[in-house]
């Protein structure tokens, strides 16, 4: 039998040689031609897995390293007897660091208080879980809206869409991107609804590029000189709207889920689910020596703000300051740790807020 797999997925060369016959390619490479005699495809976002990649191969089960799905044609797999998986919340804790990165810089910048900020958190998964522990460790007040989780659940406590764009200082998206069902997120944040916000809000979006109306997003740049942008992810990767790109605070080549933590446990997660589709007798899986087991030390710190800042500079990652080109950036990317991967030995305050984040204390 015969594996695909996506050069780029770290610590996974070597696993599956004993079991199959294995061709790592860069996943922009991986084409019909390639996996016709495939029974396994390995990938991320950057394969499209569909009728095109699809039609005349063997392929029985799709595996990628990634949170979304986007990228794969659900319908055609299930309707062709193909499974597919993914790696739900692999990379959580790496984009909360992202996103508390993305904030401190915009807090910091407006000298505010963010005990007077309503952070509005789009998206109650898995990512979106984090963030409003984030929120709560960095003592604002939070509003949360999840249409489909509030009708499963009956979360009283949540909010609609436009109530939240109403009320909120910060809005920050984490949902996948849907075009189909009773709540769609593509173009969720469009101009309809953009009017509703703030001429002072600041918009984070880490989840898709779809998800907002980057026209509209611009022109509302244009018109509150006082808004404020951060975006890891965008609708025509990897080709930018530049214009956008230049009026962002926070402007990232998809790189916020892109930590050491997350990037083992996806590859972990899709070892995983291939060993127990072919009984392999792998999982669970861990690459050896496991990098995850030594943390990173910080001495001493201020506060949470201070030791935000020491795990995570965000400028070194941004687009308009970087040499490469926005794929060979994220192909060659040196993972970062996220709060997880660190041990804090003295903080002056914050150290119950800073455990709520995952840190190591003592």
């Amino acid at each position: 039998m015969k594996i695909v797999a996506d050069s780029h997925i770290p610590y996974l060369k070597g696993v599956f040689e004993p079991f199959f016959d294995v061709e790592y390619l860069p996943g922009h490479l991986i084409n019909r031609q390639v996996v016709k005699d495939a029974d396994v495809l390995i990938i991320r976002t950057r394969t499209a897995s569909n009728q095109n990649l699809l039609h005349g191969s063997r392929v029985r089960l799709i595996a990628s390293a990634t949170i979304g799905y986007d990228h794969i044609d659900t319908h055609y797999c299930e309707s062709n007897g193909i499974k597919w998986v993914t790696a739900p919340g692999c990379n959580a804790a790496a984009v909360q660091q992202w996103v508390a990165a993305a904030l401190v810089k915009w807090i910091s910048s407006k000298n505010l208080n963010p005990k007077t900020l309503t952070i509005g958190i789009v998206g109650i998964g898995n990512v979106g879980s984090k963030v409003v522990t984030l929120g709560n460790a960095l003592g604002m007040n939070v509003v949360c809206c999840d249409p489909p989780r509030a009708e499963r659940e009956n979360m009283a406590s949540f909010v609609d869409l436009h109530e939240l764009l109403k009320v909120s200082d910060i809005i920050t998206f984490h949902v996948p991107l849907t075009r189909v069902g009773n709540y769609p997120t593509y173009n969720m944040l469009n101009s309809k609804n953009l009017a509703l916000c703030k001429p002072t809000a600041y918009f984070l979006n880490s989840s898709r590029g779809g998800v907002v109306d980057e026209v509209t997003l611009l022109r509302y740049l244009e018109q509150n000189p006082n808004g404020a942008v951060a975006i890891d992810v965008w609708e025509n990767e990897p080709d930018l709207n530049l214009e956008l790109a230049k009026r962002c605070l926070v402007a990232t080549p998809h790189i916020a889920g892109y930590s050491l933590e997350g990037k083992v446990m996806a590859t972990k997660m899709v070892v995983d689910a291939v060993s127990r589709y072919f009984n392999l007798g792998l999982a669970p899986w861990w690459p050896m020596p496991n990098p995850l087991t030594e943390k990173q030390v910080i001495g001493s710190a201020e506060n949470i703000f201070d030791i935000i800042g020491k795990t995570y500079r965000i400028e070194s990652d941004d687009i308009r300051s970087i040499s490469k080109g926005f794929e060979d950036f994220r192909n060659t990317y040196k993972y970062r740790r996220d709060f997880t991967g660190f041990r804090v030995l003295k903080v002056k305050e914050d150290a119950e807020k800073l455990g709520m984040l995952g840190f190591e204390l003592g």
